[in-house]
Formats: C-alpha cells, sequence, structure tokens
C-alpha cells in the first residue's frame, strides 16, 4: 500500500482489507455493557462478535483492580437479569471474591477481586460459545451510505481486518464509533470540563484494625495531611482520601484515592499525562500512608489498574435524552423504560474545579432510563451501551455504575436481535416487546406487563 508523505498530512492510496468475518451482531468493547450486550445478543440465536482491545474481558470490572460496582440495587432490589448472573458467579467463586457492602449515600456497592472476576467471565463466554477476539482494536467504522454503519476496522497483531454485520453495538466507553460514523454527541459539563480520572491500586501490609481506629478520630487524614505539609511532604490536593475501603485480601485496603484533573479521555495525549502522573502519585500516596497513617507504617503497592479509570468522555445525541431532573425526580417511563437506577450526582475533580458535588437521591427509590436514550440521531443500525448514552452531565454521574451498565447492555443486545430480525432501524423497535422480553430473562424494570 503505497503512502506519500505530504507536509502535515500521510496521504494513504487505496487499501484492500480482508473481510475475516460477517454476522449479524458487532458489540465492539468488552467492558461491563458489552458483556451484557454480546451475551444478551448470543443466547437469543444470533450471530454474535465481540472485540476487546485488552487481552481480558470486564473492562473497569477487571482492570479496575477492584473497583466496586455501583448500580446492582437500584431502589434496594437486585438489578436482575445478566448482571445478577454474572455478579453471583464471581461471588460463588470462592469467599474472598466478592462480597456486597452497604455505603452510606450510595446504597449497596458489591466488592469484588478482579483476579476472580476475568476467570469467570472468561469461563462464562467460553460457555456460551461467543466469539470473541482478544487484543483487537476498533478503529474505524465501514458505511453505508450516511445513516448506516456496514461494520468495522479492526487493528492487531494480525494486520488491518475488517468485520461485517447487520446491526452494531457501539460498547467502546467512549461512542468512539458513533463519532466515527458522524453521530453528534456531547462532552463533559457547559464549558466541556470533565471528571478527574483515576489508577486505583490495593495496598497490602496494612494493620486494618490500626487503621479503622486512627481514621475513626481523623475522618479525611486532614490531621495527617497537615502534618505532612508541616514536614514539607505535602500530598496532592485533589487525592480523595474518603474513598478507601478495606481491600478483599487479608490486610489491604483498596484505594480509590489519586485523582488526575483536566483531562480528556479522548485525548491520546491527555491519557498519556494521567497514566504517568497517576502512577507517580500512588508510590507518594503509599509513602505518605507509611510516614503519617498508623497501621500503614509497612504498606506497599498489591497492585495497580491495568489502565486509568475514566469518568466521562462523550455522551450521544440520541432519540431521547435523560436530564437531571429525571434524576432528582425519580421520574418513572412505564411505555419505554429499559433500566432503573439509583445513584447520586457524584461530581468529582471536574476539569479545573476542586468541587466535589454529591446530591443525595432516596435509595429506596428509582429512576427510569428510557430507550431512546441509547438510539443515536441520524443513524440507523447502530445503539450505544455504556456510559456514553444520551442524558444531563450530572445524570451520567448518577448512573455509571458498572453493574447498571451490564444491564444497559442486555437491553441493548435483545433490542439488536430484534433490529436485525425485522430488518428495521434501531429507533423503530417495538419497546413494548423489548420490555416482555427483557422481563422474561430476569430483569426487574419495575414493571408489569
Amino acid at each position: 500500500m503505497a503512502k506519500t508523505i505530504l507536509e502535515h498530512t500521510v496521504l494513504v492510496e487505496q487499501e484492500e482489507i480482508p473481510i475475516v468475518w460477517r454476522g449479524d451482531i458487532i458489540v465492539a468493547g468488552g467492558g461491563p455493557a458489552g458483556l451484557g450486550a454480546a451475551i444478551a445478543a448470543r443466547r437469543k440465536g444470533a450471530k454474535v462478535m465481540l472485540l476487546e482491545q485488552h487481552g481480558f474481558l470486564g473492562g473497569m470490572c477487571s482492570y479496575g483492580a477492584g473497583m466496586p460496582l455501583g448500580g446492582a440495587y437500584p431502589g434496594l432490589r437486585t438489578i436482575g437479569g445478566i448482571a445478577e448472573e454474572i455478579l453471583t458467579k464471581v461471588r460463588n467463586a470462592g469467599p474472598d471474591a466478592a462480597d456486597v457492602r452497604h455505603m452510606p449515600l450510595f446504597g449497596d456497592w458489591y466488592f469484588h477481586d478482579s483476579e476472580y472476576f476475568k476467570s469467570m467471565i472468561a469461563e462464562m463466554v467460553m460457555e456460551e460459545k461467543l466469539e470473541v477476539r482478544l487484543h483487537t482494536f476498533v478503529s474505524d467504522v465501514i458505511m453505508d451510505g450516511d445513516r448506516r454503519v456496514a461494520g468495522v476496522i479492526t487493528e492487531s497483531k494480525s494486520g488491518r481486518q475488517a468485520y461485517l454485520a447487520e446491526a452494531v453495538v457501539d460498547a467502546s466507553g467512549d461512542a468512539d464509533l458513533c463519532a466515527r460514523a458522524g453521530a453528534g454527541f456531547e462532552k463533559g459539563d457547559e464549558k466541556g470540563a470533565m471528571m478527574g480520572v483515576t489508577i486505583v491500586f490495593n495496598m497490602g501490609g496494612v494493620d486494618v484494625e490500626a487503621y479503622q481506629n486512627y481514621i475513626q478520630e481523623d475522618p479525611g487524614l486532614k490531621k495527617a495531611k497537615e502534618q505532612a505539609e508541616k514536614d514539607g511532604r505535602p500530598v496532592s490536593e485533589d487525592d480523595k482520601y474518603s474513598s478507601i475501603h478495606v481491600g478483599m485480601r487479608p490486610g489491604s485496603l483498596f484505594m480509590n484515592s489519586v485523582r488526575v484533573r483536566g483531562i480528556d479521555g479522548t485525548s491520546v495525549e491527555d491519557l498519556t499525562r494521567a497514566e504517568l502522573e497517576g502512577r507517580v502519585r500512588i508510590m507518594e500516596e503509599v509513602n505518605f500512608f507509611r510516614r503519617y497513617v498508623p497501621g500503614c507504617e509497612n504498606c506497599y503497592i498489591m497492585n495497580s489498574g491495568a489502565q486509568v479509570g475514566i469518568r466521562d468522555t462523550r455522551r450521544i445525541v440520541g432519540e431521547d435524552y435523560l436530564s437531571k431532573e429525571d434524576c432528582l425526580g425519580l421520574r418513572k417511563r412505564p411505555e419505554d423504560v429499559i433500566l432503573r437506577c439509583t445513584g447520586p450526582f457524584d461530581n468529582t475533580t471536574r476539569g479545573n474545579e476542586k468541587t466535589y458535588v454529591l446530591n443525595q437521591i432516596d435509595m429506596e427509590e428509582w429512576y427510569d432510563i428510557p430507550y431512546g436514550c441509547v438510539v443515536p440521531i441520524g443513524l440507523d443500525n447502530i445503539a450505544v451501551a455504556g456510559r456514553t448514552f444520551s442524558c444531563h452531565y450530572l445524570a451520567l454521574t448518577s448512573s455509571r455504575g458498572q453493574a447498571l451498565l451490564m444491564g444497559l447492555g442486555q437491553a441493548v443486545g435483545t433490542a439488536a436481535v430484534m433490529a436485525v430480525r425485522e430488518k428495521t432501524a434501531f429507533r423503530d423497535v417495538e419497546v413494548r416487546e423489548l420490555q416482555r422480553t427483557l422481563i422474561a430473562d430476569g430483569c426487574d424494570l419495575g414493571i408489569e406487563i
């Protein structure tokens, strides 16, 4: 393939890319939402291909070093469906695999060991006989006209390859495919600022009882930070010590504390800065805990996230929209609900602001996410599964829990099968029939049909 170097660009001449797969549905991204979508579609008999850039499945559930899953119990009731199956499977893998803890303001969280999660998900997709390609990055879409995505282009050790399908689920985490296909989207708040990003880690060698006794008298480690400041060893003002939890393994703490602000998760330059700065900050935190926090004198890094965790980037402009008022008003949408949700507004270190806004939503209640939020305006055969659905930026902070996204993925994967079989666009899927199917498959939508 000939390439010509120009002053500011490289001109690539026509290239023949081998078509390596044809089927019904492509799911791009093997995180919580992509898993829900791919498994749901496969169980309906569709020919499905799940594409994932990492060497394992699970997204943040796997590369997040045990990042707790929010949203599994909206309204203090199980979310049901494939999400509940996955969480139960991991929890049953061993006594130290997972547990559920009640978190003030946030409701019930599902804590887990990410190594168990990786193994159980691998076993599950093999049992489902789901076609998967790991180490495969989706780099572009193949358009058939202006409204239809005919397939995707991937990059891998096998080279550049093409996959074709009748419907596509964008579970990339950043609406990458929709953006490349020309869909409209929003990013961040009114100023375009997005929430801070985090590399989580587990810290071992901790006397947990001594640590817990200390934080009773110094919540948020304010006194410890003040002493470090006096000693000329300040820690970053962005680090958040209220998000530290007892780990799944004995003598450990799960550290969701590092915050790197001013990052756009769709910029490779920003991602690089976040990864480098985050790794340095992890070591700074460990040294701080060794010196100033009782019970942590002998602490060390057990493991850390395989990559930085991104809280928000693109949100599509969809056929419907979830507003912040919908969340605060606990709006019910029985006519087109595909997922129940409960969660506070968790607006952490957005842009260059130092605010941490937390608006409480009644944990015994919920609001509904309508089907139209996952369908981008202007495109026919692609829908999003994940935190990229159409919503206000504060609504996103309430609805981005990994367990919730599994449920959203199940709804989108089921809708994809219906669209393929009915030869219709996603927007024209019969939502009432979709709801019936989801309920029959164990999802709790909070309605009766």
